[in-house]
């Protein structure tokens, strides 16, 4: 049952946003949504990673895997 709050969200701000978008509010809103999560990376995820795993033999290297397939992905997103 939570999982249709987000649809039934969507269908709401595209309504109320419908009229009013365009390349710049989805520019504001995808740097809002990116910033979100970065947030919640750095304040969630990464300190309960290292927290199951005190001598840091994986989250570093996952870290850097994760982040070179987004990367890589945007890159390939582009062609």
């Amino acid at each position: 049952m939570s999982g249709i709050s987000e649809p039934i969200g969507a269908g709401m701000g595209w309504l109320i946003l419908s009229n009013v978008m365009d390349d710049n509010v989805y520019g504001y809103l995808f740097g809002m949504v990116g910033g979100i999560m970065v947030w919640i990376v750095i304040k969630e995820l990464l300190p309960t990673a290292y927290r199951y795993d005190p001598n840091d033999k994986v989250t570093t290297y996952s870290v850097v895997v994760g982040m070179g397939i987004m990367a890589l992905s945007l890159v390939m997103f582009m062609f």
